[in-house]
C-alpha cells in the first residue's frame, strides 16, 4: 500500500491552519507546494528517492506551528490592506456620485420643510464621508508597510469601515426623514432616486459585511502553538 506523499500532506495541513482571503491563501498554498517540490526535484538529482527528496524537502521548510502564522500574518496584511483600499474607493466615489446626481437634476424635488435641517445634516454627510476616506487612505499607506504588526492594523480598518458606514447610513437615514413629504415625493415620481437610493443602501451593507470579515480575520489569526 502507498503512503501518503509528504508534500500533499504538509501542504493540506498548511491550508487547514490559515484563515483569510479565499484567493490569497489559495495563492500562498499553492508557493508553498511549488516550492516544495523544487526544492525534492533538487534532492532526487542528488541521489534521493522520490520519498526521500519530498521528506528531506518537508523537514526543511519547517514545522506547520512554525510556518502557518508566518503565512497568517501574510494573509491578515493582504486583507488589510484590501479593505483600506476598498473604503478609500467606495466612500468617495459615493459622495461624488451624488453630488454629480444633484447637480444634474436627474434626481431633484421640492424644499423640503425641515430645508435647514436638511442642508445641515447633508453637509454633514460630506464631512463623514471625506473624514472616513482620508482615514482609510492613511491606513492604506501604513498597510504597505511591513514593520507594522498586521493584526491590530487590519481591526483598525474593520473597525474604521463598519463605524464609517453604519455612521454615514444613520446620518442619511435622518437627512431623508428630514426631507418628509419631498423625500417620499421624490421616491414616488423618481425611478432613478429609487435606483440611487437602494443601491446606495446595498454599496453600505457591502462595506458592512467586508469590514466585519476583516475584523473576524485579524481577530482569529491567532498564531498556532
Amino acid at each position: 500500500m502507498s503512503t501518503a506523499d509528504p508534500i500533499d500532506s504538509y501542504v493540506a495541513a498548511l491550508e487547514r491552519a490559515l484563515r483569510g482571503p479565499r484567493r490569497a491563501r489559495w495563492c500562498m498554498v499553492a508557493e508553498a507546494r511549488t516550492g516544495l517540490r523544487d526544492a525534492a526535484a533538487a534532492y532526487r538529482a542528488g541521489g534521493l528517492s522520490p520519498e526521500q527528496a519530498a521528506e528531506r524537502a518537508v523537514r526543511d521548510f519547517g514545522p506547520v506551528s512554525e510556518i502557518a502564522p508566518l503565512f497568517q500574518d501574510e494573509l491578515v496584511a493582504a486583507r488589510g490592506r484590501w479593505s483600506a483600499a476598498l473604503l478609500a474607493v467606495v466612500f468617495p466615489a459615493m459622495l461624488l456620485g451624488w453630488d454629480l446626481l444633484w447637480s444634474s437634476g436627474a434626481v431633484s424635488r421640492e424644499p423640503a420643510p425641515a430645508q435647514d435641517l436638511v442642508a445641515s445634516l447633508a453637509a454633514l454627510q460630506d464631512v463623514l464621508t471625506a473624514v472616513v476616506a482620508l482615514v482609510a487612505l492613511a491606513l492604506l499607506v501604513v498597510t504597505l508597510r511591513r514593520t507594522v504588526p498586521p493584526r491590530p492594523l487590519a481591526s483598525v480598518v474593520g473597525v474604521t469601515g463598519t463605524v464609517g458606514a453604519l455612521v454615514c447610513g444613520g446620518n442619511a437615514v435622518a437627512m431623508n426623514v428630514a426631507g418628509g413629504q419631498s423625500t417620499l415625493t421624490l421616491l414616488a415620481t423618481n425611478p432613478t432616486a429609487c435606483a440611487a437610493f437602494a443601491g446606495s443602501a446595498a454599496v453600505l451593507v457591502l462595506l458592512v459585511w467586508q469590514s466585519v470579515r476583516t475584523l473576524r480575520v485579524a481577530r482569529t489569526a491567532a498564531p498556532l502553538g
